[in-house]
């Protein structure tokens, strides 16, 4: 099960949420520069006395910004949602653009109105007051609460809002409206000097705790909702057995990390379930492989103590020790297969080989042999073709090659190795049959036989190639069967032994 977490609510902020809020920044700078420009029109201030305080220098200007200039920098900032949100679906668009221009809206309409308070009773400050404030905190504050807002909205519902956004947004929506009803109720008693002592003993007494209280409730209650997934997961985890490894664990549409949780667990539960069937295969190729020498051995066996009379018993005794040989050679098979199933996928590389020195040990042993005989077997081994790794495996990887092509071959069987780069090369050809295009990945499917020439009277078992590669593979290298002129042509490529490489290169 192939599941990618969705895009749309990441960790790391949109294009679009940042174009908003340096929008949204911007339009509380331009609106401080503005009234900067018209206090410079209107001229030198009045000296230190009543005529100041009475003069009002950026009235109208202030009037319209509390009465169109809010909707405007509001429309301004949708708009720069509205372009920079092309590509997204259109209802998450449409719900961006407006959370973005009714979040700049609210807070553009009270800084409006707190100019105009300001404005009220220190005029002559006014233009200087809204620069300094708007550079040092308004600006930057509206922006980020503006982009923050676009930020949430670009998601698809609450349901895919991530699990430690989720808290953080209900903390701070629970901590700023208690914040709010907080300052509303200082501004209610701020000119009742008699209130102001009730009020700070209240609110160190009850109000703490219960904000304190309150915000700890909706956070509980919010972290028990994000959790139901993970109880979801548990759940479907907790009927999964050994028969029913098909199953999968539900993947959340948010992006964090439960979402990721689920799906390495679909992943793990992919690679259990591959293992399970490769298990199960391999035991059923197994038995039946095993299952037909041991019943030619006791078909000889049981045919012989039935009639002894006439009984060539050393002819029984060496048809069944050749089945026995093939017993045991197979059981070698798997018990190395086992071994290299049951261990990590790399080899540690603890011994420098020499394959032209293990070439041509192996030709010569090959040549000895009853069934080679008639076999033209050569090799092109020239020296410095070191690798690293297990001896033994190596070995047996190029016994296995050798082996295979001296069944299958009519009079020639070669192998050559060279140094190409920074990789050993071993090519193994015959002159038999050879391997059609369309099988030569096949071969190396355990207990495969192509056809009649490679069958188990021909003392095959269909595992000598699939062990090879898995060797291969192991010392970090590849198998592969390659085009020939006749016959069948294997490849070996190894890592060439970092000391070789280093001399090679002159170090």
């Amino acid at each position: 099960m192939d599941r990618t977490l969705p895009s749309s609510f990441s960790i790391h902020p949109p294009r679009a949420a940042w174009v908003t809020a340096l929008t949204a920044a911007l339009v509380v700078v331009a609106a401080a520069a503005w009234l900067q420009y018209a206090d410079h029109l209107a001229g030198p201030l009045a000296p230190e006395g009543p005529e100041r305080f009475a003069t009002d220098r950026i009235g109208p200007q202030i009037d319209l910004l509390r009465r169109a200039g809010f909707l405007i920098g509001a429309g301004g900032v949708a708009i720069a949602c509205w372009i920079t949100t092309r590509g997204y679906a259109g209802g998450v668009r449409a719900r961006t653009t407006a959370t973005a221009g009714v979040a700049a809206c609210v807070l553009y309409f009270t800084q409006a109105h707190w100019i105009e308070h300001y404005n009220s009773f220190q005029p002559y400050d006014t233009a200087d007051a809204t620069a300094s404030w708007a550079l040092s905190f308004v600006a930057p504050t509206t922006g980020l609460l503006t982009g923050t807002a676009a930020w949430t909205a670009l998601g698809s519902g609450a349901p895919r809002i991530p699990f430690r956004s989720r808290l953080v947004l209900t903390a701070a929506i629970t901590s700023a409206a208690l914040l709010v009803l907080a300052v509303y109720l200082l501004q209610q008693v701020q000119y009742q000097w008699g209130n102001i002592d009730t009020v700070y003993w209240v609110a160190m007494s009850t109000g703490a705790p219960a904000v304190g209280v309150l915000t700890g409730l909706l956070t509980h209650v919010t972290a028990d909702r994000s959790l139901r997934p993970v109880e979801a997961i548990r759940q479907r985890l907790a009927h999964i057995t050994s028969h029913s490894l098909d199953q999968r664990v539900p993947v959340p549409s948010t992006d964090d990390a439960i979402a990721r949780l689920a799906c390495t667990t679909n992943d793990t539960l992919d690679r259990l379930e591959q293992a399970s069937i490769r298990q199960r295969q391999f035991v059923g190729d197994a038995a039946h492989e095993l299952r037909s020498p041991l019943a030619a051995v006791r078909a000889q066996l049981e045919s012989a103590l039935q009639h002894p009379e006439g009984i060539d018993w050393p002819s029984v005794v060496r048809e069944s020790v050749a089945d026995v040989i093939r017993l045991q050679a197979l059981a070698n098979d798997l018990l190395l297969l086992a071994q290299m199933d049951g261990s990590s996928h790399t080899t540690t590389a603890a011994e420098e080989i020499d394959l032209s020195s293990l070439a041509e040990d192996l030709i010569r042993e090959h040549q000895h042999l009853p069934d080679t005989q008639g076999l033209q077997l050569t090799y092109d081994a020239p020296p410095g073709a070191l690798v690293r790794g297990s001896t033994m495996q190596i070995e047996r990887l190029l016994r296995n090659l050798l082996g295979n092509a001296c069944r299958h071959a009519r009079r020639q069987v070669a192998i050559r190795c060279w140094v190409e780069a920074d990789t050993v090369v071993t090519e193994v050809t015959d002159d038999g049959p050879g391997i059609p295009p369309a099988d030569r990945e096949r071969v190396f499917e355990r207990f495969t036989r192509l056809d009649e020439a490679r069958s188990r009277s021909d003392g095959g078992a269909g595992l000598g190639l699939p062990i090879a590669r898995e060797i291969a593979s192991r010392h970090g290298g590849s198998l592969v069967v390659a085009d020939s002129d006749r016959g069948a042509r294997v490849v070996a490529r190894l890592p060439l032994s970092t000391r070789r490489s280093l001399a090679a290169d002159g170090v």
